[in-house]
C-alpha cells in the first residue's frame, strides 16, 4: 500500500499529535488496550469534520469521525463530539462504517486532560481512551 500525499485542496485544516498514555481501545468489541501506542491523532478538516485516531503496535488503526459541526457544548469549554463513522484500518484494508456515539474530552484546562470515545455500529462496539499530559505537538 502506498501512502498519498494530502493536499489542502483534500479540505485539511490542520493536524494534531498528542503524546500520552492509552488507557482504553476496543475494536470490534474485542480488549486492544495492551496494544495501543501511546499516540492520538486528531484531524480537522475545513468542512468542521474531525477525526480521533488511535493506533495499535501492529498498525491497527481505528478513527472516531465526527461530523465536526454538530459538536455541542457540554459545559463552558468542553465540546462533545458526536461519532456518525468508525474508519479502521486492519491488515492494510480501510473500511469505513456507519457507527453512533460520541468522543467527550475532560479537564481541557488541566495540565493533563482525557479523550473517551465510544461507538456502536450494527456489527460490533467501538471505544478508546486517551490520557495526555500538557505536551502536544502541532502539525500542519
Amino acid at each position: 500500500m502506498t501512502a498519498t500525499a494530502v493536499h489542502a485542496e483534500d479540505g485539511l485544516k490542520g493536524t494534531d499529535t498528542l503524546h500520552g498514555t492509552c488507557r482504553k481501545l476496543t475494536i470490534a468489541g474485542r480488549d486492544r488496550a495492551s496494544d495501543c501506542k501511546d499516540v492520538l491523532l486528531n484531524t480537522r478538516y475545513v468542512d468542521g469534520r474531525t477525526g480521533f485516531y488511535f493506533v495499535t503496535l501492529d498498525g491497527t488503526m481505528i478513527t472516531f469521525s465526527s461530523p465536526g459541526g454538530l459538536a455541542q457544548r457540554q459545559h463552558a469549554k468542553t465540546l462533545v463530539y458526536p461519532i456518525d463513522a468508525i474508519i479502521f484500518k486492519i491488515e492494510g484494508e480501510i473500511r469505513k462504517i456507519p457507527a453512533r456515539g460520541a468522543c467527550r474530552p475532560a479537564n481541557p484546562t488541566n495540565a493533563s486532560s482525557s479523550l473517551s470515545c465510544q461507538a456502536d455500529s450494527e456489527l460490533c462496539k467501538f471505544g478508546g481512551e486517551f490520557l495526555t499530559g500538557a505536551t502536544k505537538a502541532a502539525g500542519p
